[in-house]
């Protein structure tokens, strides 16, 4: 092994190269019975593999050379039965969640690998989410690992499948500041739509998304059948609530829209060609390079991402003076604390009244 082998600070054994891409390979090392040394390849955090996944199967081996087949791991497993992949498998059998959703749930399968639900303790979650934090992940994403264990918990309780409390309760969640500042000047729109402006299905979702202030998702899902051009407005579905609400068409962008629906055959044939992960993928690093220059990859509140868009229609809309009920409506905001933020950007933040007040 060279000197790109690094170890780690949390648990002995487990080492890590740094590949030329970034991506990191995973080691184990330990003594067999000889009393020699030996390492294992585990495999690359790009295929999910983590430290607390090397930590239990470095534990698994160990045990495993001491005590044979019966270890007395192997025996208590036959005796509890239920482990937490078991209990992921069970959990989405009975559930209708979304491919999405699912998916998320088996790619926590490694955090524990087959550890028993009973031995899964609060020192092991606060272990596991230290180790995400080394990992680099952020506190939304952490906090989303112990929601799901939190419901794969309360799942295994309801249905006795595990008797004793959810230690889950018990665990402190990261602080996660959501408030992106960031905005888009009237400048920096224009810079933007000038980068742009080779690529058609991007100004278009650029301009539905300056125009509604719709979510990447909502805007993706957009179908001629929801366009009326005649009233200028426009169906959307918002992802998070799952329900409907009207968005309307700015004059910048009725030209473009009236082209693309023009083009368009079918009700159900989307306005964007583009999907998702494609703008996601193709549109941010433009971003980046347009405004994102020398800024840390978390910092949040200066980074322009592509939900900045939504921002800065919302901002905008502020700053002529929209009501912010009004803009809580264009927004299909259900709490008016999500829409007080823009609040502060409105040209009548009471001065003027006071000033004249006695």
């Amino acid at each position: 092994m060279n000197d790109r082998i690094k170890s780690s600070t949390k648990y002995a054994g487990i080492y890590h190269r740094v590949l030329s891409n970034d991506d990191l390979t995973y080691y184990i090392s330990y003594k067999d019975s000889n009393n020699n040394k030996k390492w294992v390849k585990v495999g690359k955090k790009s295929e999910g593999i983590n430290i607390a996944f090397c930590h239990q199967q470095r534990n698994e081996i160990i045990n495993k050379a001491k005590f044979g087949d019966t270890a007395p791991l192997i025996k208590h497993r036959q005796k509890n039965g239920l482990t937490f992949n078991d209990l992921i498998d069970q959990y989405l059998q009975s559930k209708e969640l979304s491919p999405k959703v699912a998916l998320s749930y088996k790619t926590i399968k490694n955090v524990f690998t087959d550890m028993f639900v009973s031995d899964i303790t609060i020192d092991e979650i606060n272990k596991l989410k230290a180790t995400l934090a080394d990992d680099g992940k952020a506190p939304k994403t952490i906090n989303c690992y112990l929601q799901q264990i939190n419901a794969l918990f309360n799942y295994a309780i309801d249905r006795e499948l595990f008797k004793g409390a959810n230690p889950c309760r018990k665990i402190d969640k990261p602080k996660v500041d959501n408030n992106r500042e960031r905005f888009l000047s009237a400048d920096e729109i224009i810079r933007l739509k000038e980068a742009i402006k080779h690529k058609e299905d991007f100004m278009l979702f650029v301009e539905l998304s300056l125009s509604t202030g719709g979510r990447l998702n909502t805007i993706t899902a957009i179908k001629k059948k929801d366009i009326n051009l005649e009233r200028r407005t426009i169906n959307l579905y918002n992802i998070k609530s799952k329900n409907n609400y009207t968005g309307f068409i700015s004059s910048a962008l009725l030209p473009l829209l009236t082209q693309r629906y023009k083009a368009l055959h079918a009700p159900n044939d989307t306005i964007l060609t583009s999907s998702h992960r494609t703008i996601q993928k193709q549109l941010q690093p433009r971003l980046n390079k347009l405004f994102n220059q020398g800024l840390d990859s978390k910092d949040r509140k200066n980074r322009v991402v592509i939900h900045t868009l939504r921002h800065t229609f919302a901002s905008h809309l502020a700053i002529k003076g929209v009501p912010i009920f009004t803009i809580m409506k264009l927004l299909d905001h259900k709490n008016i604390k999500d829409t007080l933020r823009y609040a502060k950007l409105a040209p009548d933040n009471g001065l003027e009244a006071v000033k004249e007040l006695w």
